[in-house]
């Protein structure tokens, strides 16, 4: 690097530094005003794995393996699934007989309701 850049560099990070002291005193005087607060939004609750998993498999309307599950995580929701933590708690839901079954090395599918004719 060369001195100019690493000057420029150097001066950048001052004027930056001071731009903020100045901020910082002008706020104290109150000439300056202070942003809003950052609210937190309560109330809004991400969908678990599972939920997520069980959207999956029913818009698939077909058993899905394990790996399909959880690369669709990844595309549709952008949720990256542990694979051992996911078949463990859709192994849980199968086992309970919540929303899923399994149908065997990792395939989960939609606990369907029998239909009388």
């Amino acid at each position: 690097m060369k001195e100019s850049e690493i000057k420029k560099i150097i001066f950048q990070t001052m004027e930056t530094h001071l731009e903020l002291q100045l901020r910082a005193i002008r706020q104290m005087i109150g000439t300056e005003e202070l942003p809003p607060p950052v609210r937190i939004k309560r109330g809004l609750r991400k969908d678990s794995l599972v939920d997520l998993s069980v959207k999956i498999l029913e818009d698939a309307g077909e058993p899905l393996h394990l790996n399909q599950i959880s690369k669709m995580l990844m595309e549709k929701y952008g949720r990256i699934a542990d694979r051992d933590s996911l078949a463990s708690s859709l192994g849980k839901k199968a086992k309970d007989g919540e929303f899923l079954v399994m149908k065997g090395g990792g395939v989960f599918d939609i606990k369907r309701k029998a239909v009388k004719k």
